[in-house]
């Protein structure tokens, strides 16, 4: 079930611990949600929410016919491991790759995500669509924040790393840019040809600590050889948050829980029953415990809650997936 937009996400994960209880509180402080409404050809850079303006920069060759960002449910911003749809039962908007309107291929702006790979540069057609381009954040306070990690949905295809989406980082409110990360590119599940909604979240740099300019931005990328598949690139629940608070480790010797690379490993001398793994966004993670590990290579690098029973009381570690 999607969280409720209007509402800061919280998680809360129940700890029993020598017969008290604590509550683990992610301490998100800023969200954004792109709102709701299909508004088909809504520009990025036209689009202001609770937070302030966004806008889109050109980052590289820009051809008549460049893709580019909008904002609005042509692409819904659907829940965490759902298919992609349009506006049809939601107008839960999101941020997306679209194409622009090309009358000669009677394509009009904004398919949601689908973009135009091109292939018809060539003379008669002249539609040439090489696209860089990001789509900036109004300018984040994160006075007093520190360990900030930057939690969202998304789903992005395109074509290896010429077609493309990335998540930027600026420390000064927009002068300078720096990549944070290149995420993968999401699956499709049973939702060919629509892509899948999934969950990701990754860690900010030091120098956002106590910052009060920081934007986050996203990059798209793509040529113009006709090759490439959608979804291009939709992402929606942008959070930024500091560590939960009420985390402690198990108060027994005989468990732990601990991330090993892109699995977790859970040692006990005592019979143990996996309560749940939740997401920055308190959000469950689908996942079994076999051989006391807990496979976690189909999800994104960020941290995770791992909620273990032992012996009828229940303990919670927070660990980081690489």
């Amino acid at each position: 079930m999607k969280l409720n937009k209007t509402t800061m996400k919280k998680i809360y994960l129940i700890m029993a611990i020598s017969s008290s209880a604590l509550i683990a509180n992610a301490q998100v402080f800023w969200t954004e949600t792109f709102g709701t409404g299909c508004n088909q050809g809504q520009l990025a850079s036209a689009f202001t929410g609770a937070n302030g303006a966004w806008a889109i920069s050109s980052t590289g060759t820009n051809d008549a016919f460049a893709n580019t960002f909008f904002v609005g449910a042509q692409e819904a911003g659907n829940a965490i491991g759902a298919c992609g749809t349009g506006c049809t039962g939601t107008v839960d908007a999101s941020l997306h790759v679209g194409n622009v309107a090309v009358s000669l291929l009677s394509l009009v702006a904004d398919g949601g995500a689908s973009y135009n790979a091109g292939g018809l540069c060539s003379a008669p057609f002249n539609i040439c669509v090489i696209t860089n381009k990001r789509a900036e954040s109004p300018v984040i306070n994160c006075s007093g924040k520190t360990t900030i990690s930057i939690s969202f949905g998304y789903m992005e295809n395109g074509s290896t790393t010429v077609d493309d989406a990335s998540l930027w980082y600026s420390p000064d409110g927009g002068t300078s840019w720096s990549l944070l990360n290149n995420m993968a590119k999401t699956g499709f599940g049973t939702c060919s040809p629509q892509g899948l909604w999934t969950a990701y979240s990754f860690a900010l740099p030091v120098s956002a600590n106590n910052n009060p300019t920081v934007k986050i931005g996203f990059n798209w990328t793509n040529n113009d050889d006709g090759v490439g598949t959608d979804p291009s690139f939709a992402v929606d629940d942008i959070t930024l948050s500091t560590p939960a608070t009420g985390i402690a480790d198990p108060a027994s010797s005989s468990l732990e829980i601990f991330a090993n690379g892109n699995t977790v490993n859970v040692k006990s001398v005592e019979p143990i029953k996996l309560q749940g793994v939740y997401d920055l966004l308190g959000r469950t993670i689908n996942s079994s415990l076999e051989n006391n590990m807990i496979n976690m290579e189909s999800q994104p690098s960020g941290i995770y809650f791992v909620r273990i029973e032992m012996k009828g009381q229940v303990y919670t570690k927070k660990v980081f997936i690489k």
